[in-house]
């Protein structure tokens, strides 16, 4: 005995409406699979705040502050007879992040810092970070 017509198709839109439905399953699950990375690097003379707090004002000199800080990027002869040393650097961080099938991001940001050291008389008078 072969079903009446309105039950075939009654079947047939289940059937269909199941297997969309399967089919569409496994899509919405993969936006649940996420993952994140980031990454940082410096460039240049990096001076960690710890070492330039080892400098002393008026008592490091600049023999001292080579063995704490090494060598300077850059050194200046100021107009009041004062010498300043400078360490630079840039900080580099990247990060991605994906949302499988959705959604990808990355992001990049540099930034320069730099480390000062003023002498007066080859000692130090002041120190500060940017």
């Amino acid at each position: 005995m072969h079903p009446a017509p309105s039950q075939s198709r009654t079947r047939s839109l289940v059937l269909a409406a199941a297997i969309t439905g399967c089919a569409l399953i496994p899509l919405t699950m993969t936006g649940c699979l996420a993952s994140h990375h980031t990454s940082s690097s410096i460039d240049g003379a990096y001076v960690q705040p710890s070492d330039l707090s080892r400098v002393r004002k008026h008592a490091s000199t600049k023999e001292d502050v080579l063995q704490i800080l090494g060598e300077p990027t850059k050194k200046m002869t100021n107009s009041d007879g004062t010498e300043t040393w400078s360490w630079q650097w840039t900080r580099k961080e990247k990060g991605s992040g994906h949302l499988i099938f959705i959604f990808n991001t990355s992001s990049s940001k540099e930034v320069d810092e730099s480390a000062h050291v003023l002498f007066e008389y080859d000692v130090v008078k002041d120190k500060w970070q940017d």
